[in-house]
């Protein structure tokens, strides 16, 4: 069972340890993809990006509003687009703004923390059903319940589907993977490896028992 919080720790503070990570993480979810590479000028960590395959967007980069644009969302769920401003776009691993339909915003400090948070995204929106769940939970009820987990060495993020419903936290345990967001009411999301690893799961968030969607 692979240690998601475990595993990024060590190596958050430099590129190549970023990729390395991303790469044991997608192995270990099943996450596919082929590598790019593209004609143009861009900032290194975004070559190194499409050249690992599993986590951008394959079509490529494009520029909007003086913005590089490198990912988008699932258009069935939302616009949300997120780039570099080109005044930026020579630095080697540079800041990332996101556009949810409201303009351009700040995201977070690094293009490969941004791919992070991407490759984390798609493993509790696309991982395999059965193995998933999604909770809304009372804050009396979220803290004691994410207590036994592992924060992820990640900043708060805006959550890109309502900025409203802010910040994003992930948590970890072995096998399995969790997201938050909201500090109200907290909508909680779970992947796990295996259906032991989800029994597992639930077994240690007694609390949230009968919040569960599935």
């Amino acid at each position: 069972m692979f240690d998601t919080a475990a595993g990024l720790r060590p190596r958050i503070g430099d590129r190549a340890g970023v990729w390395e990570f991303l790469r044991l993480f997608t192995e270990a979810w099943g996450l596919t993809g082929s590598p790019c590479s593209f004609d143009r000028p861009l900032p290194a960590a975004l070559r190194e990006a499409y050249a690992l395959g599993t986590v951008l967007d394959g079509g490529g980069p494009d520029v909007e509003d003086d913005v590089l644009v490198f990912h988008w969302a699932d258009p069935e769920i939302t616009e949300t687009a997120w780039g570099v401003p080109l005044d930026v776009a020579g630095r080697d691993d540079p800041p990332v703004v996101i556009n949810t339909g409201g303009g351009w915003e700040a995201y977070v400090d690094r293009v490969s923390l941004a791919c992070v948070d991407i490759a984390l995204t798609t493993v509790v929106q696309e991982h395999d059903f059965e193995l998933c769940n999604a909770a809304e939970l009372p804050p009396e009820v979220a803290g004691p319940a994410l207590a036994v987990f592992d924060r992820l060495p990640l900043p708060d993020l805006p959550m890109w589907i309502d900025v409203e419903e802010s910040p994003v936290r992930w948590y970890s345990a072995p096998g399995r993977l969790l997201r938050t967001h909201g500090d109200d009411g907290v909508w909680l999301w779970v992947s796990a490896q295996s259906a032991a690893a989800l029994d597992d799961l639930y077994a240690a968030m007694p609390g949230a028992r009968g919040h569960w969607s599935n």
